[in-house]
């Protein structure tokens, strides 16, 4: 019906295989995620990055996965975890099994992006998945030079958008990347409802519908006029003496001298 077709017109939007919206954000696309790379595995295990959010530790109870942590070579945050497509190749490589996926989150909380287009490519040489949570990325897609996880070669990602795009509390998007195993496709709308209620909001449904016109007439011109001022006030606060950190081009992120973040 009219859900399914704004679906299909948001996954246009995002160039994904399928994009399916959600009503009670990431956490419940995250549980959806981990749930479709554990079917058909005896033991699932996951390899993730460990500022994982707290959803995701729910999703491994509730599917009765594993996980084997990655932890940065070096790291002053609690929510920060920047690894490398080195340190998961080395993971892979010395795995007795192969995992169920690897799980990382980009950008994290602070505005720190990983190299996704570098994990995916070790991911796929070993023969897994990369799910990748990019709930404060959603408008990554629509930059000038489009750095979204989709794009970048992640088989499953999500997004809260309603954090950084005009959508009500709530409303986030499950996408399936476009080389990712058709199952997935069929599937996803089945494992959103084991973990979400029988009566979703379609009032969150329908400013996820609304999204799709702002998407395709008007976010390009509202980054293009944000940008430069956002990057401008980063400039600004550092030639006053403030630490700017992070990557992310729509988030300010500033460390207080003598402080950990």
């Amino acid at each position: 019906g009219i859900i399914a077709q704004s679906e299909e017109n948001a996954a246009v939007l995002f160039g994904t295989q399928k994009t399916f919206f959600v009503t009670e954000g990431s956490s419940q696309a995250i549980r959806a995620m981990v749930h479709l790379a554990s079917q058909g595995k005896e033991k699932p295990w996951f390899l993730a990055a460990r500022n994982a959010h707290k959803a995701f530790l729910y999703a491994l109870a509730l599917c009765d996965a594993e996980v084997t942590w990655l932890w940065p070579e070096k790291t002053d945050s609690v929510c920060a975890c920047p690894i490398t497509a080195e340190q998961v190749e080395e993971a892979l490589r010395n795995a007795e099994t192969a995992p169920a996926a690897v799980y990382v989150t980009s950008p994290d909380y602070l505005g720190n992006e990983l190299p996704i287009k570098e994990i995916a490519e070790v991911c796929h040489k070993y023969g897994t998945l990369l799910l990748v949570d990019n709930a404060h990325g959603a408008y990554l897609r629509f930059l000038p030079v489009d750095r979204y996880p989709i794009t970048s070669g992640a088989d499953l990602c999500c997004d809260s958008a309603h954090k950084t795009l005009p959508v009500l509390t709530g409303g986030a998007y499950l996408h399936i990347g476009k080389n990712a195993p058709e199952v997935f496709a069929r599937g996803g709308k089945q494992a959103l409802a084991l973990f979400g209620s029988t009566s979703p909001s379609y009032l969150t449904l329908a400013s996820l519908d609304l999204c799709n016109l702002y998407l395709e007439e008007k976010i390009q011109e509202d980054l293009q006029r944000l940008l430069p001022a956002i990057s401008q006030t980063k400039e600004m606060l550092m030639q006053k003496g403030w630490e700017v950190t992070g990557t992310e081009p729509m988030k300010i992120t500033i460390r207080c001298a003598g402080t950990e973040i």
